[in-house]
């Protein structure tokens, strides 16, 4: 079972990686209707494969949130990937660049800004707001928030039918 971490990775890698592949390959800035709908398209296919594969009996992270998640708090550094692939990013200031990268990472509203200079902003906007209702959607019966523990072991659904 792959937990929030590894959803919250998986989430930033389906959405970004196309872009920074694409931007290592041409090494120029991309069409922005080919990103508005490559970076969803394959960020969705990866979430349908997730929800296939994850077990539905036990409650877990809802991929759906985390993913997004990820997307979002590490789209500052991923844009400033595909800068440096393009010849400027981490190559013309990298310090300020390190601690501009560091600082999107914490405050997540700088990926949006990032992803309007990218190019990538329709896209990071339409997951943005997709995501939270595929999880009311297809994973009501997952968290958001991890549940608290009772007595050494997670609180479930299971274990108030068994005690009560």
């Amino acid at each position: 079972m792959m937990s929030g971490k590894g959803l919250f990775l998986l989430g930033a890698l389906a959405f970004w990686l196309p872009e920074i592949v694409l931007y290592a390959s041409t090494r120029q800035a991309l069409n922005g209707k080919l990103v508005t709908f490559l970076l969803p398209s394959v960020f969705l296919l990866v979430y349908l494969i997730v929800l296939i594969y994850r077990p539905r009996r036990v409650a877990k992270p809802s991929a759906a949130v985390f993913m997004v998640l990820g997307v979002v708090f590490l789209g500052t550094l991923a844009t400033t990937i595909g800068a440096t692939l393009r010849g400027a990013g981490f190559l013309e200031h990298p310090g300020s660049t390190v601690l501009a990268a560091l600082l999107g990472t914490v405050i997540p509203m700088y990926a949006f800004i990032a992803a309007t200079y990218d190019g990538s902003l329709y896209a990071l906007i339409f997951v943005s707001i997709l995501m939270p209702l595929l999880h009311l959607v297809f994973e009501k019966q997952n968290w958001v928030i991890p549940p608290k523990e009772t007595k050494g072991r997670a609180a479930s659904p299971d274990s108030n039918e068994r005690n009560g």
